[in-house]
């Protein structure tokens, strides 16, 4: 009888603790702009010429990473590190981004962000942009990648529902089919029509429910958001809300309440739009008085894309293209060179700042340590916790020895402190010079910069710092073929794709 009571009381003890714990744990949502630069965010851009209200008030109302990076200049890879804390360029995926009918990237057995916070009892919601692959049903049974062999009537499986998240909303990439809403593993309505290629710009063809509005995508979303976190405050479990939003990123579409309002261009309209989605979030997490008790993370999947036509804009008098040299897709900074803001009121002190080079995939270990959990060998292998920064902490230390950036085309560059090496004769992506016009000037294969005195990359400084070359170039390699980047055990990289242009040194060794 005894021996039952001490059970009973160490179960309840157990229990109480547990429900404390969980109780002391904050709601967290990280918000993903698609294709939204550093430059493009007024509190960061003196001369931008317009404004982002409540971007900025995140800003002022939380902690600024001045030198923070996409894990990647385009869409894809940079979500993979994010989720995962893992750089992409170890997965399968060794540039470009996941196409059309792809099969999914995240692996089965890593772990995500999604998945550790539902460990700990939270409940998990991603509503907005996947872009990470679907297993696509075929007619039949089994899965495909050729459009003419799906069966959009069955569930769709390997998305966001099958790496962590309890919850999903979205379209995946809007600017690709299949033009319609999805919820969970589902497609909500039929498939009637198809969709004419460039029906706006960046839009492919591919089928489509009928009468499908671009126009409302972003709108959805922010309301969609914003009655999650209405309907979370009755709940006793924490959420973790992961929002990828669709914008600024083409089809460039604002809402018709937001059309005209810049008085210069239909991006800068969807760029106010996207300003106010953000706003909602915030407003319905104050509204829901759940604002004190959230942690919020604001940032973007890379820079800004010159579909948002930079002349027409500058014409106009907004400069988005101010601070940095480039954009999407780049190795340069404005590839991926992004605003980071982090909220957490009473933990984090207004207003603070940091000039620490980190990225993207840091949020994966920041949570980690937020939730008390350990990671695994095999897991956030380029990860580095903010959370003592973020508390206000000094380290001794940089938080990351080195920062490893990667382009559309797979050209790596590597960061430390002042010093960016660039494994390019241009800018590894879409800004000019491109690669075969480089190569055609006969400029080097590599660049190096001084970003403190040079931080717009105009003067190449390789020939005259052969050692900091020679030290940076062992420091990529040692990075790549050890798998990690952080404190561990050596992990596998993906072999199998073409490895890593540009680089000299043989194909490394791991399979």
């Amino acid at each position: 009888m005894r021996r039952e009571l001490l059970l009973y009381l160490i179960f309840s003890v157990s229990l109480l603790s547990t429900s404390l714990a969980e109780a002391d744990q904050p709601n967290v949502i990280v918000i993903l702009a698609d294709d939204m630069g550093y430059d493009s965010v007024s509190g960061l851009n003196a001369n931008m010429g317009m404004e982002t209200p409540s971007i900025d008030q995140l800003m002022r109302e939380g902690f600024s990473f001045t030198d923070a990076h996409s894990t990647s200049a385009v869409c894809t890879p940079t979500r993979y590190g994010l989720l995962t804390g893992r750089y992409s360029w170890r997965s399968r995926l060794k540039r470009g981004i996941v196409g059309v009918w792809e099969r999914p990237l995240i692996e089965d057995e890593r772990l995500t962000l999604p998945e550790m916070f539902r460990h700990h009892g939270y409940d998990t919601a991603c509503i907005g942009k996947w872009h990470l692959g679907w297993n696509w049903p075929k007619k039949g049974g089994g899965t495909t990648t050729k459009e003419s062999e799906i069966d959009f009537t069955a569930p769709v499986k390997g998305g966001p529902n099958d790496h962590g998240f309890d919850y999903y909303f979205g379209d995946d990439v809007p600017n690709w089919p299949p033009y319609i809403w999805r919820e969970n593993d589902r497609l909500l309505g039929e498939i009637t029509a198809r969709m004419k290629s460039g029906a706006m710009v960046g839009v492919s063809a591919g089928p489509a429910v009928a009468k499908w509005d671009f126009r409302a995508v972003l709108a959805e979303y922010s309301k969609r958001c914003g009655q999650y976190i209405r309907d979370r405050r009755e709940q006793e479990k924490p959420f973790f809300l992961y929002v990828p939003l669709p914008s600024p990123h083409t089809p460039i579409a604002p809402h018709k309440n937001y059309q005209g309002k810049s008085k210069v261009s239909e991006y800068a309209d969807f760029l106010i739009q996207t300003d106010a989605a953000i706003g909602e979030i915030m407003l319905a997490l104050q509204e829901s008085k759940q604002d004190e008790n959230t942690l919020v993370f604001f940032t973007c999947d890379n820079g800004t894309s010159n579909k948002a036509n930079f002349a027409q804009l500058d014409a106009g008098g907004i400069h988005l293209n101010e601070n940095w040299r480039g954009w999407k897709a780049d190795a340069y900074e404005g590839g991926h060179r992004v605003p980071f803001f982090v909220r957490w009121p009473g933990k984090i002190k207004s207003g603070s700042s940091s000039s620490e080079t980190i990225t993207l995939a840091d949020i994966m270990a920041t949570c980690a340590s937020v939730l008390d959990h350990p990671l695994p060998t095999n897991a956030a292998e380029d990860s580095v916790s903010l959370l003592n920064t973020l508390l206000g902490q000094k380290a001794e230390q940089p938080l990351h020895p080195v920062v490893v950036h990667h382009s559309v085309s797979g050209h790596f560059a590597i960061r430390q402190g002042k010093w960016k090496l660039l494994f390019c004769r241009g800018s590894g992506g879409w800004s000019p010079p491109r690669e075969a016009a480089a190569a055609k000037q006969n400029l080097p294969p590599i660049q190096l910069f001084n970003l403190v005195e040079d931080p717009k990359e105009t003067q190449n400084l390789q020939a005259q710092y052969p050692a900091v070359v020679e030290e940076l170039t062992a420091k990529l390699r040692q990075v790549i073929e050890c798998g990690r980047s952080t404190p561990g055990p050596n992990q596998a990289n993906h072999a199998g794709a073409t490895w890593w242009p540009g680089l000299p040194w043989k194909k490394p060794s791991q399979k």
